[in-house]
Parts: C-alpha cells; structure tokens; sequence
C-alpha cells in the first residue's frame, strides 16, 4: 500500500515524456513539409508571372537562373518554336552573295566608265609635245634625216625647218611611215612658220613635210585610197586619220 503513490508517479512522468516527444517529433514534420511546400508555391508565382510577360521579354534561351541553378523550359520550347523559326533573317547564298557583288561591280563600272567618258568629252587630253632636240634625236635614232632649206632650225624663219613643240604622236606616226615602207624619209617641214594655220597645222605639230623620192611615192599611192583633189590642186591619198597631200616639191602629211 506505501509503495502505490510512487509508481503512479514515475507513469505520469513516462506519459509527459512520451507526449513531449510525440510533440517535438509533430513539429519538425510540420517544418519539413513547410519547407519543401516553399519552393514548390516560389515555382508556381514564378510561372504564373512567367506567363503574364511577354515572349520578347524573357531571358534567351539556355540562361541559367541564379536561384534554381535549372534551365527554364518554356524560353528553350519558344527558341525550338517553328514561329521563331520562321522570323529568323533568311541567309544568302554564296552563289546569290557572288551574283549581288557581281552585279554592282558591274553598274560601278558602267558608272565609272561613264563618268570618264563625258570627263573626256569636257576636257580633251593635251597632246604630249616635245622640243626640237629629243625630236631630231628619235628621228636619227630611227635612221630618218632632217633637211632645212635656210640650214636653220628657228621656228619663227620660215626658211627654217623646226620641230620645237611638236608632237610626240606625229614624230612616231613619221617613223612608223619609215618603217612599214621600207624608204628613206627626209623631213624638209616641220613646226615653223609659213605653212596655213587651223586646228591640225603644222604649227600646232600635227603636220610634217617629207622629201619625195621614188620608193616613198610609189609606196604612198598604191598602199593608200585616193581621196579627191584639194583646193590647191595637190591629189589627197588617206589612210584612216592619216591624210597624204602630194604638193609640187614634198609630201604635206597630216598625222591624226
């Protein structure tokens, strides 16, 4: 009978130590389920406001998130879409690239070509002149001779024969003539005064006389068309820009 009150005791102190764990071990169950419960409630605020933003205003695909550390699934969906597909630029090919680039090299050249042609027309290149010495000199060098009749090369005595400022074109036009003729050629007329003026004259260097002889007379007759008889009375021989005037003592060629 002594003995009854202290085991009724030592059960209530077993109860409550049974009941405090029960409620310490209720507790931490409750606190894990909170915890895996957040993410999962984190993950749908998310995408629900995910979903109210607009497609463009979503980060490119296969960004990796600093939180979740995952890649977001709907940005890779909308880069695999075929609507995105679709807007993406369309590449050339190498083949259209060449034709594109040919083409405008082809109108760049038209244009430039263009432009050359009427910058000609404004502004005709000067012919290239030279003195009397390097003239003399290509003419030697050529096996040509020049002859003066007053023994003088002073441009400004008519009985001279000079080729100061001459040009160049005509002194190898002259020597072309040797060449294909095979004949002695002599110039006897050359830049001085006393021969007509106009635009191809002697005096602007389009012009040479040359000494007749019979090798050059018969080669410039039969090798050329003749082309009437000028004013004067000496018969015309052309060939293309080159025009041979037979005068009474010389060959009046014009070099064009």
């Amino acid at each position: 009978m002594g003995t009854r009150p202290c085991k009724q005791r030592r059960a209530r102190l077993t109860a409550g130590a049974l009941l405090a764990l029960q409620i310490s071990l209720i507790a931490a169950a409750s606190h894990a389920a909170a915890a895996v419960d957040a993410p999962r409630s984190s993950t749908a605020a998310t995408t629900s406001v995910r979903a109210s933003v607009p497609v463009s205003a979503i980060r490119p695909a296969g960004v990796r998130t600093a939180i979740t550390g995952t890649y977001d699934a709907d940005v890779l969906a909308t880069a695999r879409s075929p609507y995105r597909q679709a807007t993406t630029p369309r590449t050339e090919t190498r083949a259209e690239a060449g034709t594109k680039t040919e083409t405008k090299a082809g109108a760049e050249a038209g244009t430039t070509s263009r432009t050359e042609a009427a910058a000609a027309s404004s502004h005709p290149i000067r012919p290239i002149r030279i003195g009397h010495v390097q003239a003399t000199q290509q003419l030697r060098k050529a096996g040509l001779r020049w002859k003066s009749s007053g023994g003088c090369t002073n441009r400004r005595v008519r009985t001279c024969t000079s080729l100061e400022a001459v040009r160049a074109a005509t002194v190898a036009d002259v020597i072309a003539l040797k060449q294909r003729s095979g004949c002695p050629v002599v110039v006897t007329g050359g830049t001085e005064v006393g021969h007509a003026p106009g635009r191809y004259s002697h005096h602007r260097g389009y012009k040479l006389d040359i000494k007749p002889n019979d090798c050059i007379n018969r080669y410039i007759t039969r090798e050329h068309v003749l082309d009437g008889i000028r004013g004067d009375g000496a018969p015309l021989y052309r060939d293309s820009g080159t025009v041979y005037a037979r005068e009474s003592d010389h060959w009046d060629i014009l070099f064009r």
